[in-house]
């Protein structure tokens, strides 16, 4: 039997937006408390794939540092699982592959630009992690085609602006640079001619 048609993005948006305490709780380091990620994982994938994963798959969700880089990954982590717990997502047969790259890709790339709490206070965040979890699994919004779903994930990229703010940032310090060589050549040049009397 075919799985119906995803639900509009506005119905995401408030599911990710209304994400329950324990998704939004601190991640469990070690033997310390707090949301065991490598269980929720564990559950989700089980779930969308029939079958547990195997121990290598589940083993970046068991770190070995509570930085905070970490930390704030394994929430972004938390936040994705909730994600693919949507019924719409949940009903589907998602593949392994789709999966890993969404939470251990996507997710690590997302924290190393975003805090984790710009989930919550940023629409286009939430888009942006819905966006992702739709390109990992080959799934698109009613009524988008691919290009638009493409367009609009550009919008929204957080990894992307951040590249683009760096190399802008980097073009502008080399034509800062080169402009302080061009009046660094032009003021010698001035002193090396004789003076007119």
């Amino acid at each position: 039997m075919p799985s119906s048609p995803l639900p509009p993005l506005a119905e995401f948006l408030r599911w990710i937006a209304e994400m329950p305490a324990v998704f939004r709780g601190e991640p469990a380091f070690g033997s310390g408390s707090g949301v065991r990620v490598r269980a929720v994982v564990s559950d989700v994938m089980e779930t969308a794939l029939g079958e547990r994963p195997d121990a290598g798959l589940l083993q970046p969700f068991s770190p070995a540092s509570s930085s905070p880089a970490d930390r704030n990954r394994l929430r972004w982590v938390l936040a994705a699982c909730h994600l693919l717990w949507h019924p719409a997502l949940r009903e589907r047969s998602l593949s392994a592959a789709g999966i890993t790259r969404f939470l251990v890709q996507d997710m690590s790339a997302l924290a190393a630009v975003a805090p984790f709490e710009s989930l919550v206070a940023d629409e286009e965040r939430r888009e942006e992690l819905l966006r992702r979890a739709l390109d990992a699994t080959a799934l698109r919004l009613p009524g988008e085609s691919a290009n638009d779903a493409a367009d609009r994930m550009t919008q929204v990229d957080s990894i992307e602006r951040r590249k683009l703010l760096a190399e802008a940032a980097e073009k502008q310090k080399r034509s800062k640079k080169l402009a302080e060589e061009i009046r660094r050549k032009a003021a010698e040049e001035a002193a090396s001619k004789p003076s007119g009397e």
